[in-house]
């Protein structure tokens, strides 16, 4: 790779139908294609019939597909072993001056072997720690040590925290999960020239609005603050029927699937940002969630249940509230509070925005992995 400028073509195999999908390398490809990568290629795998095509990126992305169906439900472990196998294979087809940009141990470590004996450069980017997905205890100890050889042998094995490891490596490099520079820019301007209604404190639930996020309860505090000057602004797939009748809610201002900037958008008409994840699963007790990021970006505070860890800090800093998954009471008590006492949310938000000039940009990391200027 180039001192100065970025003239691989860069590859990112991902298990996934479309780059747009996942905002983390939504945000890699404008980097790409702003730094003016030759060709952005994505090896994939089409979940849903059609669901291949970039509705969100307006220049080109070669696309080659590796796996075609499965869905999003559970129980295809089969699929995954069946994509290892053919990206192993495709891994060969790679050409040396290529880098490659693998999302997961899934696409990361099949192409192991292939990045030893054809000489590109092979990022690792582990955004799901994939052990922490697997239940039987001797297929995790094997992934375990596999992931563990796999990130000391990438180029780079990027990370989104230190939390969910119990192993150093001298390839980590943390990317936190923030915005670039420029869709914050874009996101504020999105937000100066549309309407938004008003309240006194304004609650933001966006992305996967799903029974595991925590939806039933937003549900709930809805219903019960009819009294209170409080509102909620949604934007993501409405995936549970509890997220349908929310949208509809009066209190309720519902976006619809909008854009990873116009999502971003909603975060300057909020007070708080909603992150609630099930604690009955172990990668979202380590969850490093984008929302974190984009809130202290923005400047407005965060919502999460205190058994998440990774989020441990935030609740320290205190730009975070944080109670148990399932003390609605509590939570909306708080909320109550908060609704009435500007002072207490002036200085959440305050410290929520110091916090955030403190972290790197996405694309100012992102830069010093390919060594872009």
């Amino acid at each position: 790779m180039s001192d100065t400028t970025l003239k691989s073509n860069v590859i990112i195999v991902a298990p996934l139908s479309s780059l747009s999908l996942r905002t983390r390398l939504y945000k890699l490809a404008l980097f790409l294609f702003e730094t003016k990568c030759p060709q952005i290629t994505h090896i994939a795998w089409e979940r849903l019939s059609g669901e291949c095509i970039e509705h969100r990126l307006d220049f080109p992305i070669k696309k080659k597909i590796l796996l075609k169906g499965g869905g999003y439900g559970s129980g295809r472990s089969y699929l995954y072993a069946l994509w290892m196998i053919n990206v192993f294979f495709y891994g060969f087809k790679i050409k040396k001056n290529d880098v490659v940009w693998a999302l997961g141990f899934e696409s990361a470590f099949p192409l192991l072997l292939p990045s030893v004996i054809k000489g590109y450069t092979l990022c690792f980017d582990d955004a799901d720690r994939f052990s922490m997905l697997i239940k039987n205890k001797m297929l995790r100890f094997i992934v375990k040590t596999l992931e563990f050889f796999t990130s000391k042998l990438v180029y780079k094995h990027i990370i989104p925290s230190f939390e969910r490891y119990n192993f150093n490596s001298k390839k980590f490099f943390l990317v936190e999960n923030v915005p670039s520079e420029k869709v914050l820019k874009e996101a504020k301007y999105i937000y100066d020239n549309k309407e938004w209604k008003k309240f006194s404190l304004t609650i933001n639930i966006n992305g996967w609005l799903s029974k595991s996020r925590g939806i039933a309860i937003v549900l709930e505090l809805c219903d019960s603050l009819k009294e209170y000057d409080v509102g909620f602004i949604m934007s993501g797939k409405l995936d549970c029927e509890e997220a349908i009748v929310l949208s509809n809610k009066e209190n309720v201002q519902y976006l619809g699937e909008v854009s990873n900037e116009e999502a971003l958008a909603s975060y300057y008409a909020s007070d708080f940002v909603f992150t609630y994840y099930d604690p009955i699963s172990e990668i979202n007790r380590y969850a490093a969630s984008n929302k974190w990021g984009d809130a202290l970006k923005t400047g407005i505070g965060i919502i999460v249940n205190k058994e998440i860890m990774s989020a441990q800090k935030l609740i320290d800093q205190e730009v975070a509230i944080g109670l148990a998954y399932d003390d609605v009471e509590g939570l909306l008590e708080e909320v109550k509070m908060l609704s009435v006492n500007k002072d207490i949310l002036a200085s959440i938000k305050k410290k929520a925005l110091r916090n955030g000039e403190d972290i790197p940009y996405f694309d100012i990391s992102i830069k010093k992995i390919f060594n872009t200027n």
